[in-house]
């Protein structure tokens, strides 16, 4: 596959990487000082502005399978695909991150209404948000998602002293019926478990279940609790979607945002909010508040250091749960190694968006366990043999923990028995997906 990434910053270098092994990747930037964050890539760099319809044909654009424009300018971006598009480019793709380019660009849009299309518009902040308030709602779990129409939930918890799982091999575990523990996070580690593992406090753990069994799983950790106190540092575009997610009769909801006109205008927006204007690092204001009451903490300013720092206040207070924007996905293990519960970065989310949108291979990534690990869906090839997982196996490093057969779930054992057409739901490293096509291909071997 031929493809051309507009913008050189983090989010191009991430694609970039994931995608030059295998494909035809060409970058172009303005700012000459990026090619040196391609050099050990391979990866063709074009200095050039990509909203040009010159330069965009100097890199290239006229052949290009996908064009993809993730600069931090909106204007640039959709320009870039509109130019692109114009010039040859078999489908475009824009991140954004404002409203009115999603309504714009939307299939009865106004842009769409008089023939100018771009095929797919992205907003990782969005994306982000929504990740956010799905964690905050579900007391103790660090990450949460749903797959299969919400039907296959995913919960993440640190385990503490006390806690239940804890120091017993898995196999003798009383895990809730139709759930499964698929991997486990010591140090920097990710463990794709067997029944001889053995938890240890302090370990993350992932949980993979049914809807109702799950909910189970959620009870082992935290009981029922009275209405929860939520306190977001930053008002911006993410700190409002949040809000706007939470906001209900269970959350009371707090914001603190520096800036007194974008305060004055979160409080007409969400009018069942308190909104303070003042610092989210100001221990005297989080007293006085009675902040540091709050169940949980969401940093999601524009500053890593700013969001640092609320955070590391909020942990030293005691609040039990603190969620915390990582505008730099190298700081990410930084926010891990001091202690923060959950350091998210809208680029990882955004970039199974993109691998997804491409298809650049046999199977659909969707959602990534920190950096280290990922939940995949594949379908069980139609022209593969029946048979037992405990016959087939799994991919190497791999364990299938959920099946999706005849709309029906299922979370698996060694018993289940795989059918042609079943979507399998496999929790993996990254650098495995070979290993699980691979695996795949020999299903359908077998039955030649």
């Amino acid at each position: 596959m031929k493809l051309l990434i507009v913008g050189g910053d983090d989010i191009g270098v991430e694609i970039a990487s994931d995608l030059h092994r295998a494909h035809d990747v060409t970058v172009i930037d303005e700012d000459e000082n990026r090619r040196s964050a391609f050099e050990t890539l391979d990866v063709q760099f074009v200095r050039g502005n990509g909203a040009d319809p010159d330069d965009l044909r100097e890199a290239g654009a006229e052949g290009v399978d996908a064009l993809i424009a993730c600069t931090l300018n909106d204007d640039v971006n959709v320009l870039a695909c509109l130019a692109g598009k114009g010039l040859g480019a078999s489908r475009t793709l824009a991140f954004v991150s404002r409203q009115r380019y999603l309504d714009a660009f939307a299939v009865e849009g106004a842009m769409t209404r008089v023939g100018m299309t771009i095929d797919r518009v992205l907003w990782p902040q969005r994306i982000l948000a929504r990740q956010i308030a799905n964690i905050v709602r579900i007391p103790r779990a660090v990450d949460s998602a749903s797959f299969a129409g919400d039907r296959i939930q995913m919960r993440e918890y640190r385990l503490e002293e006390g806690d239940p799982f804890i120091g017993t091999p898995l196999a003798a575990l009383d895990v809730p019926k139709s759930s499964l523990i698929v991997g486990s996070i010591r140090d920097e580690s990710f463990i794709v478990p067997s029944g001889r593992t053995v938890l240890e406090a302090g370990d993350k753990v992932v949980f993979l279940g049914t809807k109702g069994s799950v909910t189970e799983v959620e009870r082992a950790f935290a009981p029922r609790q009275r209405r929860m106190r939520v306190t977001i540092v930053g008002g911006g575009n993410v700190g409002f979607m949040v809000a706007e997610r939470l906001q209900g009769p269970g959350v009371h909801l707090t914001i603190i945002e520096a800036d007194g006109e974008r305060a004055e205008k979160l409080a007409q927006l969400l009018p069942g909010v308190l909104v303070l204007q003042g610092d989210g690092t100001d221990l005297e204001l989080m007293e006085a508040e009675r902040l540091d009451d709050s169940d949980a903490v969401v940093a999601v300013t524009n500053d890593d250091g700013k969001n640092l720092l609320a955070s590391l206040l909020a942990k030293q207070v005691g609040i039990p749960k603190v969620v915390t924007r990582v505008g730099r996905t190298r700081n990410r293990r930084l926010f891990e190694r001091v202690g923060i519960d959950s350091p998210l970065t809208s680029r990882s989310a955004a970039l199974q968006e993109v691998l997804n949108w491409l298809h650049v291979d046999e199977v659909d990534h969707l959602a990534t366990i920190e950096d280290r690990a990922e939940i995949m869906e594949v379908q069980y090839p139609e022209s593969a043999m029946r048979g037992f997982i405990r016959d087939l196996g799994a991919p190497e490093h791999s364990l299938i923990g959920a099946i999706v057969h005849h709309d029906r779930v299922i979370i698996p054992s060694g018993d289940t028995e795989l059918s042609p057409g079943d979507r399998l739901f496999i929790v993996t490293t990254p650098d495995n997906v070979a290993e699980v096509e691979g695996w795949l291909d020999r299903q359908c071997r077998a039955d030649a």
